[in-house]
Formats: structure tokens, C-alpha cells, sequence
């Protein structure tokens, strides 16, 4: 199990499996009304730039991956001139593929993946931690695909479905 702390006042604190771990690193850049902005100086209420238009954060909750969680690194341009620079993610966190990946593995013009699933070994490859690791979860009040590192990435929203 995975510890998610949010930074918001009043808010408590949650225990969610690493299946559907959802985390950037926090030097990662996400895409803001401000421009490019490491994801560790953001705050909720900031603007930040989504497939849906600009959003406000709702919450941002500092992750810990655990020893032993599996990780993808992906080098720089691994994705088509994506992402910008070399960046690490949670194995299970969710990309938006809109490029000949999405049709030819999935049959679709775009797709949301998580990351492990594009490993190949050596441009994409799959570690497990040998030390713990912080990340950051943005959260918008609804799920939403936001630009990390040149990369569109699923925020950590659940959908609301009742049982």
C-alpha cells in the first residue's frame, strides 16, 4: 500500500493500492497558465493546462513509493520527441498515446496506457525501487490529461461510479 498525503489544509490522509498508483516526479514540469513550472512549486487553485481546457488544482498529494515499487523510466524522446528530458513514473501511472502505438497495439487513434505497459527495454524500461521515492498526484475535482515533461499524463482523479 501506498501513503498519499495531501497538501491541502483539512484534508486526511489515504491508502491506496500500487495498482492504480497515479504520481510524477517532482521536478517533473507540468504545462500551467504560468508556463512550465516544476510540479513541487505548484499549489491548489493553480491553473494548469489540460485537454479540457485550464483547470485549477483541487489537491496535489505528496506520494512515497515504496522499496519495491515497480517504476518505468522513459528517456528523452522515447514517445515520438517525448518527453523532454529523461523522467521516471509509478509503472501503473496512466499516458494518453496519440501516435502509430495507439493503433497498432490497441486499434485507436488514442489511448490512455499506464506507462508499464510501453516498456521495451531499453528506450522505456520497468524497475522496482530500491530506495523510497516522493512524488506528486495532481488532482482537479474530475479526472483530466494534463502535460508533464512534454508527456499527457491522467490526473489522479477517480471517476465517481456508484456501487
Amino acid at each position: 500500500m501506498t501513503d498519499l498525503t495531501p497538501i491541502t489544509a483539512g484534508a486526511l490522509v489515504r491508502t491506496i493500492g500500487q495498482a492504480g498508483l497515479m504520481a510524477i516526479a517532482a521536478d517533473a514540469a507540468v504545462q500551467t497558465l504560468d508556463g512550465s513550472l516544476p510540479v513541487a512549486h505548484l499549489y491548489p487553485g493553480d491553473l494548469v493546462i489540460t485537454r479540457q481546457g485550464a483547470r485549477a488544482i483541487a489537491a496535489i498529494d505528496q506520494v512515497t513509493l515504496p522499496l519495491g515499487t515497480a517504476i518505468v523510466r522513459l528517456t528523452k524522446n522515447a514517445l515520438g520527441g517525448r518527453p523532454e528530458r529523461d523522467l521516471w513514473l509509478p509503472a501503473s501511472q496512466q499516458i494518453l498515446i496519440r501516435d502509430w502505438r495507439a493503433q497498432a497495439i490497441y486499434g485507436q487513434k488514442q489511448a490512455c496506457v499506464p506507462a508499464g505497459q510501453l516498456a521495451d527495454g531499453e528506450f522505456i524500461r520497468v524497475e522496482v525501487l530500491e530506495t523510497p521515492m516522493t512524488g506528486f498526484a495532481l488532482r482537479f475535482g474530475r479526472p483530466a490529461i494534463f502535460q508533464a515533461d512534454g508527456l499527457e499524463l491522467v490526473s489522479a482523479d477517480r471517476l465517481g461510479v456508484p456501487a
